[in-house]
């Protein structure tokens, strides 16, 4: 809630933010595949859940 609140006044700041997370959940998912490549990590709920489109 407090990235909503910090960027409350620039969603283009926040859109590039959560950018930013979506190609950090990217790295950990292909370094998490290297280390156990038989299990496919879920990260999306860690990364991103947070931000809810609106209604």
């Amino acid at each position: 809630m407090s990235l909503l609140v910090e960027y409350r006044g620039s969603r283009t700041a926040l859109l590039l933010y959560l950018v930013y997370l979506g190609a950090l959940m990217a790295e950990a998912r292909d370094q998490l595949a290297q280390l156990s490549p038989d299990r496919a990590p879920d990260l999306h709920g860690r990364f991103l859940s947070w931000a809810r489109a609106r209604d």
